[in-house]
């Protein structure tokens, strides 16, 4: 079943409120005031029969120009609108405005009701046909039927519900997937029942029982009751008034404006991307920079308005835009949104939300622009590759893009997938990714850090992971490591034994820290098997800064043979150890060392050095009877 909800629009006291009585036999003004005055100063409610059966809500607007901004905060929700102009006084000013503010809206359905036709003459109430079509033409009320009626002698109402019945029957049905979200419109207490929130369901389906968010405060919520039309349910459809009960809070803490919808559905912003258009009749211009007033859903905001290509926006023209606001709002890409003048308060235009969180935009720059154009009319494709452009190093999950981008999970992910495979986008876990454009930036970065570094240190193999995911100014060691990894997919840098270096970078000595290479190698490759401990060796070039990283290479590189914590020994030498115990082991069962140490030429001490690096290294096996090659020696 189709779930609508019919507004009225209009001037003051041109009888809304009277025709929704007599369609309904609800009066929708409730407060004293109202009654006192005789004209709708808050929002009213009422549900219409229609004769298929269908149930649909009504709000009722005050039409006042004092009380716009009430008006406002009901037409956001309106499926169909009723234009209400009274036969005796015809079109006035808030007539105009009203149907401005429904088309900024992008209302794409209603009727003119042509009220009062008691009070007029023929000739009159012809009249006010000939300029309601000059008023609505170029609108979407273009083609509606005209009804007029008196409620006073009870014509016509017939006519109008048979009306609204095929309107309504003609309108799409709305979508229940998605996140729900109910903005707020009207809040009060019941004894023995607390804090009730009421507004137009515009997306999703709400359960009873669910928990929910209060934004764009962000304030957790419970959802103990649902009514719709008075009666109580376990859920709402969008597009039905709905009422729901929060106990857990108070009146002034669920304000007209707040919007309730599920945990991380919506990002609050104090900007929102735009494009914005200036009503064609008006008589006044936007500067770049102007302070406006913002309606948006139920809620009204002060901002400034920045242009994006020029210094002023003329009537008739719409262009691009940033708002950038003096409160927080909590806002979906596509929704509309109406703009007023500071002062004096008066209609001037409006327009959709292009992106509901953006980034604060830089004016008159082409690719500033060419992101607005992708954001109003670009594929998903482009969407989600030009989101992840803009928000580089936000980490975002793909839901939270899907949500940010008003995109489906199914059509963000199938999205993504197809940027992946045009290497557009990489992947840096099942729900993060990268942009080319910003993994270029890593790769500089890698680029130069590791150059200096190779710079500093020639005869180190790289920089270890640790540095290097710190020299990134990546904070999640877990991104870090995937975008290294990338770097080294594209052929950009290498990772090998624990150090990260640059692509086709090999360890090598020159200057100061050649010398000292050589002078090293020759001392051990005289001193055989006879060398200096390790500590005493140290201590000969304790003068020496860069000494220790060049000895310490010599060993990373394998040139000198680390036996133990005591002593080291030339590569020459030990391939000469290895092969001498070999020969042995192939004439003898056992290699005994004091044999092995006379084979050498070496002390008994050096000899068990040697021996039990092979044991350790697992070249040979100790026996009881002296040493034996294993099995598959290395």
């Amino acid at each position: 079943m189709r779930h609508v909800i019919i507004g009225t629009a209009g001037h003051v006291d041109h009888g809304k409120t009277c025709l929704i009585r007599g369609l309904t036999g609800i009066d929708t003004d409730r407060l004293k005031e109202e009654k006192e005055r005789g004209i709708t100063i808050e929002l009213g409610f009422a549900y219409l029969d229609l004769p298929g059966g269908q149930r649909a809500g009504i709000v009722d607007v005050p039409g006042h120009e004092k009380f716009v901004k009430k008006m406002l905060a009901g037409a956001g929700g309106m499926d169909m609108a009723m234009l209400v102009i009274a036969a005796d006084e015809g079109i006035k000013p808030q007539t105009v405005e009203h149907l401005d503010i429904l088309s900024i809206l992008g209302a794409k359905a209603g009727t003119v009701v042509i009220t009062k036709t008691d009070l007029a003459e023929e000739d009159t109430l012809e009249q006010v046909k000939t300029d309601v079509k000059e008023l609505v033409k170029g609108t979407f009320l273009e083609n509606a039927p005209v009804v007029p009626v008196s409620v006073y002698k009870g014509q016509g109402l017939d006519v109008l519900k048979n009306t609204l019945y095929r309107i309504c029957s003609s309108l799409p049905e709305k979508k229940e997937t998605g996140s729900f979200r109910l903005p707020i419109d009207r809040v009060f207490t019941l004894k023995g029942i607390g804090t009730i929130a009421t507004g137009t369901l515009l997306d999703g389906m709400l359960e009873k029982g669910r928990e929910a968010v209060v934004y764009p405060k962000e304030s957790p919520v419970k959802i103990r009751g649902i009514q719709v039309h008075g009666a109580a349910r376990e859920n709402a459809w969008p597009g039905e008034r709905t009422a729901v009960n929060i106990p857990d809070k108070k009146k002034e803490e669920l304000l007209r404006g707040s919007v309730l919808a599920p945990e991380g559905s919506l990002y609050p912003s104090y900007m929102l991307d735009v494009k914005v258009s200036v009503l064609r009749h008006s008589k006044r211009k936007i500067q770049n920079g102007s302070r406006l007033h913002v309606y948006h859903g139920t809620s009204e905001l002060l901002g400034k308005l920045y242009l994006m290509d020029r210094e002023e926006l003329l009537p008739g023209e719409a262009c691009y835009g940033q708002l950038r606001l003096e409160d927080l709002t909590a806002a979906k890409r596509g929704d509309p949104f109406v703009l007023r003048f500071y002062s004096p308060a008066e209609t001037i235009g409006g327009g959709a939300i292009l992106d509901a969180s953006p980034q604060k935009k830089k004016r008159k720059d082409p690719n500033v622009l060419e992101a607005f154009r992708i954001k109003e009319k670009g594929n998903k494709e482009e969407l989600l590759a030009l989101f992840l452009l803009e928000n580089r190093g936000r980490s975002c999950t793909l839901e939270q893009i899907a949500v940010k981008c008003g995109l489906a999970y199914a059509d963000a992910r199938k999205a993504a997938d197809i940027l992946c495979r045009e290497k557009c986008i990489f992947p840096l876990t099942d729900q993060r990714y990268i942009h080319r454009e910003e993994l270029e930036v890593y790769r500089k970065k890698a680029d130069a850090f590791l150059e200096e570094f190779h710079r500093q240190h020639p005869l180190k193999e790289g920089m270890k992971p640790e540095e290097a995911r710190s020299r990134l100014g990546v904070s999640d060691t877990r991104t870090a490591d995937r975008i290294l990894a990338l770097l080294k997919e594209q052929g950009m840098l290498q990772i090998k034994d624990g150090s990260v270096r640059k692509n086709g970078f090999q360890p090598s000595a020159g200057g100061e820290e050649g010398a000292i290479m050589e002078e090293i190698l020759r001392d051990y490759r005289e001193a055989a098997y006879a060398p200096l401990t390790t500590a005493l060796y140290g201590e000969k070039y304790s003068r020496r800064k860069k000494f220790r990283p060049v000895f310490l290479s010599l060993i990373k590189k394998g040139l000198l043979i680390r036996l133990n914590d005591q002593y080291c020994i030339h590569k020459e030498h030990y391939e000469n150890a290895r092969e001498t115990l070999r020969n042995m082991a192939e004439k003898q069962p056992f290699v005994e060392t004091a044999a092995y140490r006379d084979a050498l030429g070496c002390s008994r001490k050096m000899a068990i050095s040697i021996l039990e690096y092979f044991d350790k290294t697992g070249f040979t096996k100790r026996t009881e009877q002296g040493r034996i090659l294993q099995k598959d020696p290395l």
